[in-house]
């Protein structure tokens, strides 16, 4: 540590010589060789070697002075110096440049002094306040090019220099990718995407960009301003305990920022609200408007001096906390200038002069990449140009994967107009406070439009924005109305990102409004049920929240060939709508259903068909869903009659099989069979009905389930429904049968150990585990009784290591059994050491049900010190770890979907469940049962090895007073005992309540209440 002397001066002191004597140096920057006075070199053991120096002193002259090699120990450091000093007649020792550059010391007082290195002008603002919680992430460093590497490497020196970044050693890590500035330097950027990703959320404080650049178009602005502050982000230091979540790795080393880094998602709305505190302390001018967006400010007025005024008082108040801002990021007042990216004149945003400039010279593209190129700079203008999506799909199709090049007519026209709609339309606005925004609305085949105008106090209407997007797949079959809709619904979505209680009057090639405000239903159409009540709902939220109306009938000139009446053509369906069902028409119609069933990885389906008149089945079962089953109950009417010639009706209640015979089945052989480049599911028997519809008569219609009202359609639907059923898997019994056949290999092998069994059976292919196994062995009658101990070959409860009698449990639930006394799950608990189970039945796994449950075994049993579960909700539930945290009960989570962390209990759950038998019925009454068959298993020669602690019957509970047996007394409310309680001692009490057969709730003297065991009781008393 440095010190300071009275007169001020810095005083470093080091161990210095053979000698190791302790030596006070001054520190002198302005030397450029350390020196020694005689008498301290003396001290030190230091001897004078021959070597000589020439000194120039204060008064001018030069002085011949000795030089030697003298050892130096530095504060805080561990190695040994060995240094080059002057040795001669001196008033002070001196420690120059040649020791000091490169190290740095912390003085008395706080400051840190660093040598050698070129002066830092930073002022930071005020410090970050603590960051939103984030979960530790670590991830490797990629590799990176070799001309990366060597040139970041000078900037994070720089940045060490300046104490931006500090080595650190984080659980955090992230990976960085240096970035090429367009002046060929780099920057030091780091991937933080995975840490943004799990990080708490935080209220943005930075506005919205679209509500922002409305504002200023609303203003209009006839002279502005620009600032643009340099480093921003660098200049709000983040607190300690924060520094270790930005750590990343460099040539073996860890660094971390301590300050806001670029790349964080929390960055920009810190360093927002750091400089608007800023702003706040400076005073304008009324007529003058700041706008602020980051490290952006914007000076709007109607005055060039006044503007000018507050820019300059702006950068004088930020250049006074040393903040540095660029005189090249200065824009003085002007007409136009330019932020945000956007060329501002008055309250227009126009495109920039170069950017236009750009456009004239773009040349027809030669290739891929030139289309790109050329692409990329109209698409980030696509705001000023109409119609762009539609225009542009002849150039995005030639860019589509596995599309040859070449460029045709069409391709260059539609280049060349969007060309000419950027130049037509390079100025947007200004926007008015009051004036009505005209929304035109359009579409094509290929996709929508929307126009937004404004027509102003002054001029004629002018642009606001234009907006466009192509439809997808789906989209592309709507309806005309169920397009109209989602177009309107868009339209004010985008109206209202700019809009301030202005009217909006739309205009398409219909109208929609009335319909909706009136409650007019929606005609049939193709979209979803939920997508146009959705439609809907947007539409009439916005017709009560702003002024909507519609104006006269327009179309827009979309340059596509498709027409927007309603009289478009579609592709003709080859299979009709099949008229609703009647008995009088049944002649020759079909019903068909399906249902289907999983079993193990596989799911199978099971078709049926039914006809009306002969009653004639068709039964279809294979491997898939059921939906794939009602497409081949459908296809196998088709197969059957291929040969008929009169009209064949076909009813289903699956509407996606219905929908795709009568609607999309046409779309789908015009795009071969594929969407969106994905064939479509289950090709082969769309193209087979498809064939075969073509040279027949089939019409298909759509029938709703499971209807009970006596219509004939849903009588002979359920019908059909009968014969599709499959019978219900019962996955216990399934268990069953394995379990038998283990038993039956098991005697063959004449009562082998569990490894024996396991390999037996894996060579038959049998799909069991050896848990199975070993629960098989566990509850053989005649192992237990040839065997002194357990016949497998490592006990099935292990002990755990540090783990004694009572100190830890492992609890888990069975899956849901058949319903019995209203009882749905068991929740088990096993002691680990001994191996003692409880369980209870509950309708459903919760928390309160689990903590009921604890509650109730450790008044019996002393409390654990550790619970150990799996991750479900019952489990890790606030009820649950309140519970075992005011309990002082450690609760530990095993790994999540990894049954074997939880063996010991995971084992029990099995050889509970068959000693239950939950298939049979009333299981919830034989649990205790099966709870003492799981204690007693480890006995010999029949007896039970844990029969203390063997629940017994529940239908008894204690009795009044009654005879007293001295093996197993009886106790009873208001009986006065004496008991031993665990920490206390022997305390007399009144029993009060039972709570189970050998737990009961005394009370002592005082009143206060105890839960004890009933073998604390001291019989004696």
């Amino acid at each position: 540590m440095l010190t300071r002397n009275k007169s001020g001066d810095i005083l470093i002191t080091a161990i210095t010589g053979p000698k190791r004597v302790f030596v006070t140096f001054l520190v002198d920057t302005g030397a450029q060789i350390s020196a020694l006075t005689k008498r301290d070199a003396q001290k030190c053991g230091v001897v004078p070697t021959k070597g000589q120096c020439y000194i120039l002193n204060a008064l001018g002259t030069t002085e011949t002075m000795n030089m030697a090699l003298v050892k130096l120990m530095l504060p805080g450091e561990e190695d040994q110096l060995v240094v080059k000093m002057v040795i001669g007649d001196i008033p002070n020792n001196l420690l120059g440049m040649d020791v000091l550059a490169g190290r740095q010391w912390e003085d008395s007082e706080g400051f840190l002094w660093s040598f050698g290195t070129p002066p830092i002008n930073i002022r930071l603002l005020q410090t970050a306040p603590a960051l939103p919680y984030s979960k530790t992430t670590n991830v490797k460093q990629y590799p990176l090019p070799s001309g990366a590497k060597e040139g970041i490497k000078t900037v994070i020196q720089d940045l060490r220099d300046q104490g931006i970044i500090v080595n650190t050693h984080s659980p955090f890590n992230s990976p960085v990718w240096p970035v090429r500035k367009p002046n060929g330097k780099w920057r030091l950027t780091v991937d933080f995407r995975r840490l943004n990703a799990n990080t708490d959320p935080l209220t943005a404080a930075v506005p919205n960009l679209a509500d922002l650049i409305t504002s200023i178009q609303e203003k209009a602005h006839s002279i502005m301003a620009t600032i643009d502050v340099k480093d921003m982000f660098f200049m709000i230091p983040i607190q300690p305990e924060d520094m270790d979540r930005f750590a990343f790795t460099w040539e073996g080393q860890q660094y971390t920022f301590t300050r806001l880094p670029q790349g964080y998602k929390h960055s920009p709305t810190l360093a927002h609200h750091a400089l608007a505190k800023e702003l706040e302390k400076i005073p304008k001018p009324d007529n003058v408007d700041v706008y602020q967006y980051i490290d952006d400010i914007l000076v709007g007025g109607d005055e060039i001096g006044v503007v000018g005024d507050t820019q300059q008082e702006i950068i004088a108040h930020l250049e006074s906390l040393n903040l540095q801002i660029p005189s090249e990021k200065i824009q003085k007042p002007s007409q136009e200038v330019k932020f945000l990216g956007i060329w501002w004149k008055g309250g227009m945003t126009c495109i920039p002069p170069d950017t236009l400039t750009s456009l004239d010279q773009i040349k027809m593209p030669e290739s891929r990449k030139d289309l790109q190129q050329a692409l990329g700079l109209l698409v980030f203008w696509r705001k000023h140009i109409p119609d762009f999506s539609i225009i542009a799909r002849p150039l995005y199709d030639l860019l589509r994967k596995g599309v040859k090049w070449d460029w045709t007519p069409a391709q260059e026209e539609a280049l060349q107009l969007l060309i000419f709609e950027a130049t037509a339309h390079q100025a947007l606005g200004p926007i008015h406070p009051t004036d009505p925004f005209q929304v035109e609305w359009g579409f094509a085949s290929s996709g929508l439009s929307i126009h937004i105008w404004q027509r102003g106090p002054e001029g004629p209407t002018r642009p606001v924005g234009f907006y466009s997007r192509g439809f997808k797949d789906a989209e592309k079959r709507y309806t005309l109305w169920e397009k109209g809709l989602f177009v309107v619904s868009l339209a004010l979505i985008e109206v209202e990102k700019i809009t301030r209680q202005q009217p909006i009057v739309l205009r398409g090639p219909f109208k929609v409004i009335k319909a909706i405000t009136t409650g007019t239903p929606p005609p049939e159409g193709v979209a979803q049920r939920a997508s146009v009540r959705k439609w809907y709902a947007q539409i009439e939220y916005y017709c009560n929240t702003f002024s909507v109306t519609e104006g006269a009938v327009k179309n827009l000139a979309i340059q596509e060939t498709e027409s927007l009446d309603n009289t478009q053509e579609k592709p003709a369906s080859v299979i009709k709508v099949a008229p609703p069902f009647s008995p009088e028409q049944s002649t020759n119609s079909w019903f068909t259903d399906a249902s289907a069933r999983r079993e193990g990885k596989v799911w199978r389906y099971r078709a049926a068909a039914l006809h009306i008149s002969s009653g004639e089945r068709i039964i279809t079962e294979g491997e898939g869903s059921a939906q794939v089953g009602e497409l081949i109950a459908v296809w196998s009417v088709f197969q059957h009659e291929v040969q008929n010639t009169s009209l064949v009706c076909i009813y289903t209640d699956s509407y996606a099989v219905y929908k795709g015979c009568t609607e999309w089945l046409p779309f789908w052989q015009q795009n071969g069979w594929e969407v969106n480049r994905i064939p479509v599911w289950q090709k082969e028997k769309w193209q087979e009905i498809f064939d075969i519809a073509s040279h027949g008569n089939f019409a298909i219609g759509w029938v709703a389930s499971h209807q009970t009202d006596g219509n004939p359609a849903g009588e002979w639907n359920n019908k059909a429904d009968e014969l599709a059923k499959l019978s219900p898997l019962k996955k216990e019994q399934i268990i069953e049968d394995w379990d038998q056949l283990l038993e039956w290999l098991h005697v063959k092998r004449q009562h082998t150990g569990a490894k024996d069994l396991y390999k037996e059976a894996h060579a038959r292919g049998w799909p069991v585990t050896r848990e199975m196994c070993k629960t098989c062995i566990s509850a053989c009658e005649q192992c237990r009784k040839r065997l002194e101990r357990h016949p497998l070959e490592d006990d099935p409860l292990h002990l755990r290591e540090g783990k004694g009698l009572w100190d830890a449990w492992q609890v888990d639930y069975i899956s849901p059994f058949k319903k019995s006394g209203g009882k749905h799950f068991v929740l088990v608990g096993v002691e680990i050491t001994s191996g003692l189970v409880q369980a209870n039945a509950f309708q459903r796994a919760t928390g309160d049900n689990t903590v009921k449950a604890l509650q109730e075994w450790f008044g019996t049993f002393p409390k654990p010190q550790e619970i150990q579960s799996d991750n479900g909700s019952h489990f890790t539930a606030k009820v649950v770890q309140d519970w075992a945290k005011n309990e002082g009960i450690k609760w530990v989570f095993h790994t999540p979907y990894y049954p074997q962390a939880n063996g010991i209990v995971e084992r029990t759950n099995g050889l509970l469940k068959r000693l239950l038998k939950p298939q049979e019925g009333n299981w919830d009454v034989r649990l205790w049962e099966a709870v003492k068959g799981v204690n007693s298993r480890w006995g010999t020669n029949g007896c039970p090895k844990i029969t203390a602690f063997c629940p017994t019957a529940p239908s008894i509970i204690p009795s009044p007073r009654g005879p007293e047996n001295p093996k197993n007394p009886v106790h009873y409310p208001g009986q006065p005992v004496l008991v031993d309680l665990p920490t206390v001692g022997e305390v007399p009490l009144t029993l009060k309540t039972p709570l189970n057969n050998f737990a009961w709730v005394a009370s002592d003297a005082l009143g206060k209440e105890h839960r004890i065991n009933t073998r604390w009781i001291i019989p004696s008393f």
